[in-house]
């Protein structure tokens, strides 16, 4: 007796032997999604930093519909998880795939070139395998399963996590001095993810609030380099403008200022805007 194999199934025990693993599996409206990782090689890897393949599946032909939620699916997703051009997006469906279509859509809707070049379709058919092999993928859908549940709590559990070890976390880190607050930005999104925080690099967005937020816009984490007086400015509009789509906000800044009293006098007009929902920390 044979069964068969679906494409989806094929393509993630293919990248199962080149060392990825499922970390996450959802069924969206009008297909499903796939996320799988790699540990990166060499100073990345030993950052926390992995390889990411998103895989869009459809059990049939693909439509205006589908195509459509998986390239605004892919955009968010991409950036959530800080994706780069080392990392995929891919379009499966095991029916036909009108690339002219396809084609129209991203370019109408994905305007970043970085996220456009990591996008790939594939459509093939099913293939055959023996009914020892079903074993065997039975055997790891159920791993996959209790894996799914784990992040899921994990995930939970970190969402729930008290503002006071956030902050505390954020106390602690020791910055690589730089010019450019990108770097601060990124050095801090690698040490709170790295403390198994969810924490999404919202900075790299368009219309981006603030630069961190962790959990389901739970907390905002803003980070700013203080070069003059004139820097508080936009900071304060920014936290006028966004403070009540968060529970709490961490403001971060960099001090390259170095005048004691415009700084006090700068910060305590921030706290004063909502005392117990804004916190400081200066490095």
């Amino acid at each position: 007796m044979v069964v068969k194999m679906s494409l989806l199934e094929d393509v993630i025990e293919k990248y199962k032997k080149k060392g990825f693993k499922v970390k996450q599996k959802r069924t969206l409206k009008y297909g499903k999604r796939v996320y799988l990782i790699k540990k990166r090689e060499g100073i990345s890897g030993f950052l926390g930093e992995f390889y990411g393949v998103y895989i869009y599946y459809v059990d049939g032909d693909s439509n205006p519909k589908n195509i459509t939620e998986f390239l605004k699916d892919y955009g968010k997703f991409y950036n959530a998880e800080n994706f780069d051009t080392k990392d995929k997006g891919i379009f499966m469906c095991s029916g036909k795939i009108d690339k002219e279509l396809f084609r129209d859509l991203r370019k109408a809707l994905i305007k970043d070139r970085d996220i456009a070049s990591t996008i790939r379709i594939k459509s093939t058919p099913v293939k055959v395998i023996t009914r020892k092999s079903k074993k065997v993928i039975e055997e790891e859908r159920i791993k996959e399963r209790i894996t799914e549940r784990e992040i899921t709590r994990r995930k939970v559990t970190v969402e729930r996590i008290s503002f006071r070890s956030v902050l505390k976390a954020i106390r602690d880190i020791s910055f690589i001095p730089s010019k450019k607050e990108k770097e601060y930005e990124k050095q801090l999104y690698q040490w709170l993810r790295a403390k198994k925080y969810s924490v999404v690099h919202e900075s790299l967005r368009r219309g981006a609030r603030f630069d961190l937020v962790l959990g389901d816009d739970e907390i905002a984490v803003e980070l700013k380099i203080i070069r003059s007086s004139g820097d508080f400015r936009h900071l304060i509009g920014q936290i006028l403008q966004y403070r009540d789509q968060f529970r709490k906000i961490i403001i971060v800044l960099i001090d390259q200022f170095r005048n004691p009293s415009i700084m006090k006098k700068e910060i305590r007009r921030i706290k004063e805007m909502a005392p117990k929902d804004i916190e400081v920390v200066i490095k």
